[in-house]
């Protein structure tokens, strides 16, 4: 019969409570802790990329490691010249990058240390380039990859590989730049997929500003402005 009996109206509580109190240690644990607190600040303020490519000969070299403000562009718009990391095209471009879209969290997944091939997905990619033309500029990239705006070439010091050549010609653009975006081109111009190719960059496509190499340490340091900007 005792057996029968209900239990003790004390265990129950002090059973939940012994879970609640186990689960609360976990959250509160070092290790969640710092992973809140990495989430947190990627997402808001700043966060680590690397150069994938030598679109951004010779400013930005292959393998180098930057910190990007994602601050600035809260309260302003990006300045020609500023070098930017934005989303793929894959996201926002109208022709030719159609594909699936990612499940649920996997572009979060990819930021993760150790976990950007295993969850790696066309639109979960980020782009590096340099802004070069703005809101309702008349703009032109002729075939040696320099550019014109409103009529007048643009400085560009920082592009030492330019379409010098018959057999390295640039693709050519000339268009308006719309409301809300910029015309985003790399410094290696022949060797470069950029808005040439894709179009114009959305501004609410922008992460942020390239700011800071902290790697390699010979060349860390804060990027200097282009002197085109303006």
């Amino acid at each position: 019969m005792d057996a029968e009996q209900p239990s003790n109206p004390e265990t129950v509580p002090s059973r939940w409570s012994r879970i609640a109190t186990g689960l609360l240690g976990v959250l509160v644990s070092p290790s969640v802790l710092m992973l809140a607190s990495f989430i947190t600040l990627r997402a808001l303020v700043v966060e680590a990329r690397y150069i994938p490519s030598g679109s951004m000969l010779p400013a930005l070299q292959l393998q180098d490691r930057l910190l990007v403000d994602k601050l600035s562009y809260r309260f302003r718009p990006p300045a020609r010249g500023e070098i930017v990391v934005f989303h793929s095209p894959y996201r926002f471009a109208p022709i030719g990058y159609n594909v699936s879209d990612p499940f649920w969290g996997q572009c979060t997944l990819v930021a993760l240390p150790g976990l950007a091939q295993v969850f790696r997905h066309p639109k979960c990619d980020a782009y590096i380039k340099r802004v070069v033309a703005l809101p309702g500029e008349r703009v032109v990239v002729d075939p040696l990859g320099q550019v014109w705006i409103n009529g007048e070439r643009l400085r560009e010091s920082y592009v030492d590989h330019d379409c010098d050549n018959v057999e390295r010609l640039c693709r050519p653009l000339s268009a308006q730049v719309p409301p809300g975006h910029v015309l985003v081109l790399g410094d290696n111009r022949p060797n470069s997929q950029d808005g040439r190719f894709w179009g114009f960059l959305p501004a609410g496509q922008v992460i942020g500003r390239a700011w800071l190499r902290f790697w390699p340490p010979e060349t860390s340091g804060p990027l200097p402005p282009a002197d085109g900007a303006g």
